[in-house]
Parts: structure tokens; sequence; C-alpha cells
């Protein structure tokens, strides 16, 4: 398979708005191309490079290179980038109605060598450019390249952090040159502590969470020692400047200073593994690994990643559409997966959303979904990229456009069932390049999102919405629950149902609560039974608004004392189609409200 690489690091605006945006200048950079044969041990396998320039018009609008040797490593500082203020969205919080301890899912981005149009901080005109919507899923994002030392572009840093998923940059050193740049890393401790420093100082700078170390070379045995003091140093010296920092160590050298991938966790790996966060085992595992890797691990089997190549390349049931079985392989004995070229939809397939649609729908029921915890929350769900973009409904530009910076918030996509669709529509939109479509040949309710967010005295929700078929039934759900659960106690749920279209086209009394009282602690709110009652003490107040052809309602919900709310769900009580613009929850008073 094809692989590409090179870039810089700078950043992008924060918002999708013309005032928003940054006037930032660029720079000019080479890059590569790398072809990769099919191979059993190592990430991405067997590289050849051929060095070639990058157009000329795509230099001029400022992109992120890596960092090729040692040298450039050392003398890295900000005023490489020509002062130019990296503008990186912090990691955002989020939550999950699934345990803490639940396993972890990372994803590995490694697509034709990287950094294609995402190295491009301010995008492209290419919006068929591979881009990744499947965030409530995954935990931890990795950018992979084949140069020493891979930073994250922008795009993919502002994009996972709006999710709440942690990004990681990786140090990878492979061949004769790889144990050139080994010998002079682990020369003596001032050699370890200089590249600690640097590795930590470029994390801090591009606002990403730490690194994947994969040393695919080998190592002098009087360095191993030396090998593992750096791992350590780098862990602790992350936590100290970040402390949800994240280091792992990939399957590769061993404690005897060879490059033998183990596929499991042994006493030839565990002293890394010791050392950081966990570690990321090679894909050429069997059951037997796994039952090993978890008995060693120990009260750690969440650190341990199992490596799912999607591509199948000598890999567990094939790979590719096979995939789920690897990860319910995993989930079997409690460990985490470490999904490497989930773009294989992207390189391989004639239909890349369909084949995002099969292969996540198959890997959604051994995933831990997360969701927003914190107000506002507002999403126009744009994928970041469009034939054309709008704002407020109308059309602000006609020319094809690829910017992650300006990707929304995502919905829990391939997971709808029965008589339910969920697909992105570019062809209108209310703001960016596309909105949600929503289409049903029956009664049907979808999940959209999974949350924790908590509110004082009211909480302001709009919908925003156009009809693509006949007007039927159309609510928005809202499942609330405790903030607080304990095993001792019942726990009370409720949905609280805001009426967009009825019947009889009316708004009046728009709005029920529907309580369930719970005597099993921890189930989901799937498995529950709901008794519907009406509250007419507390009907949300309702402003109806219509803008360029959407429609827009507004409701207002008292706050529930002791609850939150854990789910939002979108309602079509019949057949039809309805696009689904904007959602924005507030926290605020209004004029008028008692």
């Amino acid at each position: 398979m094809w692989h590409s690489a090179a870039l810089s690091v700078v950043a992008l605006e924060t918002n999708n708005t013309p005032e928003g945006k940054e006037n930032l200048q660029g720079f000019t950079l080479h890059f590569f191309f790398c072809f990769f044969e099919d191979f059993s041990g190592g990430i991405g396998g067997v590289q050849t490079c051929k060095e070639t320039m990058a157009p000329t018009e795509e230099l001029s609008s400022g992109e992120i290179y890596p960092l090729k040797t040692w040298e450039e490593l050392l003398e890295w500082t900000g005023q490489n980038l020509h002062n130019v203020i990296v503008n990186t969205k912090k990691l955002c919080s989020r939550v999950s109605p699934h345990s803490p301890s639940h396993p972890k899912t990372l994803v590995c981005h490694d697509m034709k060598g990287g950094y294609l149009e995402d190295r491009l901080f301010s995008g492209s005109k290419n919006k068929d450019a591979y881009r990744f919507y499947h965030w409530s899923g995954i935990d931890t994002f990795v950018y992979f390249s084949h140069h020493f030392v891979t930073i994250p572009p922008p795009g993919w840093i502002n994009t996972a952090h709006h999710h709440g998923v942690k990004v990681l940059g990786t140090l990878i050193t492979e061949w004769d040159e790889g144990a050139n740049i080994c010998q002079k890393m682990l020369a003596n401790e001032d050699s370890v502590a200089a590249c600690v420093s640097q590795l930590v100082k470029i994390a801090n700078y591009h606002s990403f969470e730490g690194w994947l170390i994969n040393i695919e070379n080998k190592i002098d045995p009087e360095q191993v020692e030396q090998l593992r003091d750096f791992v350590q140093k780098l862990t602790l010296a992350m936590k100290e400047s970040l402390p949800d920092a994240l280091v792992l160590w990939y399957d590769s050298v061993t404690t005897r200073g060879e490059l033998c991938w183990q596929n499991e966790l042994n006493n030839y790996n565990r002293p890394f593994f010791d050392a950081c966060d966990g570690i990321f085992l090679n894909y050429t595992w069997t059951n037997d690994h796994l039952i090993r890797s978890r008995e060693v691990a120990g009260e750690r089997t969440g650190q341990v990643y199992v490596g799912l190549d999607v591509f199948g390349r000598n890999f567990y049931e094939g790979g590719k559409f096979n995939t789920h079985k690897a990860l319910e392989a995993a989930r079997l004995h409690n460990l985490s997966a470490a999904i490497f070229a989930q773009g294989w939809t992207h390189e391989t397939q004639d239909n890349f959303v369909e084949a995002e649609k099969m292969m996540w729908s198959s890997l959604a029921p051994y995933l831990a979904h997360h969701g927003p915890s914190c107000l506002p929350f507002r999403t126009s769900f744009c994928q970041g990229f469009g034939s054309k973009h709008f704002l407020r409904g109308k059309i602000e530009g006609s020319n094809p456009w690829y910017d992650l910076s300006k990707q929304q918030y995502q919905p829990l996509w391939s997971q709808e069932q029965g008589s339910a669709t969920m697909t992105l529509e570019t062809t209108e939109a209310f703001t960016g390049g596309g909105c949600l479509r929503l289409t049903t040949v029956s009664p049907s309710t979808v999940r959209l999102f999974v949350c924790g967010i908590s509110w004082r005295v009211a909480l302001i929700v709009s919908l925003c919405y156009k009809w693509c078929g006949p007007v039927v039934p159309f609510s928005l759900e809202l499942h609330l629950g405790p903030a607080t659960v304990t095993s001792d106690t019942p726990v009370t749920q409720r949905i609280v149902t805001l009426i967009c279209e009825n019947n009889s086209g009316k708004l009046e009394d728009n709005a029920h609560i529907e309580e369930n009282e719970n005597l099993a602690s921890g189930n989901s709110l799937e498995s529950t039974e709901q008794v519907m009652t009406e509250n007419p003490d507390q009907p949300p107040m309702v402003v109806d608004t219509e803008e360029n052809g959407w429609t827009i309602r507004s409701f207002s919900i008292k706050e529930v004392e002791g609850n939150e709310l854990k789910q939002i769900d979108l309602k079509l009580e019949g057949a039809s189609s309805v696009l689904v613009g904007e959602l924005d929850l507030t926290n605020r008073c209004i004029k008028g409200l008692g």
C-alpha cells in the first residue's frame, strides 16, 4: 500500500464565522512518498522513500512538517515556525455511561505516509479528502508517519479535542538511520534529557497530549537501560506538564536490544510497559497471546492496546470488514484496542461513506461511546468539508472546501437500527458544509448523543430543521437521570419530550415528562420500561421562528434538581425525511421565565 509524508505545525481559527478567522502566514517545505510492502512486523511494514516537491500552489497557504533528524529535534524552537501563534483547541471534557475501567479504543492514523491535504492548516479545495467522524467511540487519536518526530496537524488536534479525544504524536526510529539516531539519543543522560525536554516542548506548543514511541531497529545492549529510562523520563515529564498526558510503547525492540515483535505483553517488553502508560501490541497475535497478555498485565489490562490492522496483513480473521472480530477477541480479555490504518475504507473502497458505515456499525457494540459534558453545546453536524459553504441557511461560498478544524460535534453515527437511516446531507445546510438527514419508513427513535450535562435555572434548547418529506409528528427527547448515582437508591429516569411538530400543527402543551423508577441500578436507558405522566406545571416556553426556509424551535427546560441530561434522541412518528441543521443548548435565564 502507498504512504506519503511531510510537514510543520501551526494553527487555525476556532469558529466558522468570518470574524473568527485568523490571518496566519504560510510556510514552505518538502514532502515524501513512501511505498510499503506487506510485512508481519512493525507499523507500516517495509519502506522505501523517494523525495519530491509539493506543488507550489499548495505551499503558499501554510502547512505542517515532521522533524526528520536528531539535529532538527534539538534545534526545534517556537521560532522555527516564523513566530506564528498556534491556535489549537484545548481538550474538551466528555462523559460516557460506561465505567471508567471499560477498555479504551485508540485509532492510529496512517494514510499514504501522512501529511496529505490535512497538512494545510487553512484547508484545501479537495472536498473528497479523508475525514474521520466516529469520535464518540474512541479515546485516543495517534497521527503516524515514518519520520523521526511526527507532529500532528492542527486540523486533527482541533477536531479531536472538540470531541474530547486525546491526540498523540509519534517518535519512530527505523533501519540504520534509526539506529544512528538512537546512538545519539541514548548516548548519555544529557542527550536523553535534551530529547525529553524537546518532545515535551513540542507537545505543549502544539497542544497535544503525548507520544507513541516506536523503536524499529536494534539497540546496543549497553543502551537498553538508557532506553527504558528515556521512556520513563518522558512519561514523567509529560505528566508534570499535563497530568492527563499519555505515553505509549510500541511492541518492537526487546530488553535484549533485539528487534523482535512479541505480539503480547511478556518479560521481553514489560520493563518498557512499566515505564509508561501502556503498550501497543504488534498485529500478528493469536488468542493465546491475548490470554498471556492479560495475565501479565494484572490490574493494567486496560493499558494493553491490542493492535488491529484494518488492512489485514497476516492479521486475525483478515482485518478489513472482519476487523470487528479482532476487536471482539480483545474485549473478551478486557483489553484495549489500537485500530491501525482505519482509513482503509477511504483508500480502497469505491463508496467511502457506505464502507465507513459498514465498518463502524460492526465495531460499535464493542466501543464505549462518549459525548458532551458542558454548556454551551452547539453543532451543525458539518464534517469539515462541503461542495458549498452555508451561513444561516444561505450560500456563503460556492467552491468546494476541506478543513478539519471546521468539523462540528459529530453524533453517534452508524448505530441507528430498524427503519431509520441517519446520513450527512451536503446539498443543503444551515451552517457549514453539511447537515444531518434523518429518514424513516415507519415510526422511529434515533439516539443522537450520550452526554452528562448539568444546568441551573433554565436549559435553552433550540432545534433548526427543514422537511424533505411529509410533515409527521416530530420531537426531540431529552433523557434525564441523577447526576450522582449510588448503588443502594432507586434511579428515577425522566424523558422530557420537546414536540416540534404534532398532528394538529399546534404547539400548545408541547412537552411532557415520562418517569420510570429503575430499581436495578446501572441499567441502560434502553433497558427500562417508561411510564408517561403529564406534568402541566412545567411546560417549557417555546419560541417558533423561521430563517431562510429553516424552522427554528426553542424550548426552555426548568432545572430538575439533582438531575442532568444523559441522552438526546430524535423521534419521527411516521415515514418521512427531515434535515437537522443545528442543535443548540445553552444555560441562561430568559425574559418571562417564572
